[in-house]
């Protein structure tokens, strides 16, 4: 009887390491899980700062042109938040890749930009 008590004693005592290392393992998921996700974070809040000056100037070119009807040319962009008439079409041609801008010819041979009305709301670029 003694023999059988000390058998399920040590099975016990197994089963509890395998449930504290099972516990161990789960730990350091989560753990890496946590340490990972604030990386990546870490990583997309050091943008490149060229990147963050154009969504900036974007902005501001969308807001410029909803006032005035949807519609705006680089020379207007320029005049109007005191850019290079070049950052401006940088800005304005990154609308249009985005799809939040149409170009379109002009009367006097020019290009406008047409942007979209939805381009207000969607400040994920």
């Amino acid at each position: 009887m003694l023999g059988t008590w000390c058998v399920v004693q040590d099975s016990s005592g197994g089963l509890a390491l395998m449930g504290y290392l099972l516990l161990g393992l789960a730990i350091v998921i989560i753990g890496g899980a946590i340490l990972l996700a604030l990386f990546r974070r870490s990583a997309v809040s050091r943008r490149d700062p060229e990147a963050e000056r154009i969504d900036s100037l974007k902005d501001q070119i969308i807001w410029r042109a909803l006032g005035q009807g949807n519609r705006i040319t680089a020379a207007e962009a320029a005049a109007k938040s005191g850019l290079s008439e070049g950052d401006a079409e940088m800005a304005l041609m990154a609308l249009v890749s985005e799809g939040r801008a149409v170009a379109e010819p002009s009367e006097s041979g020019g290009i406008v930009y047409r942007i979209d009305a939805a381009a207000e709301g969607s400040g994920g670029s």
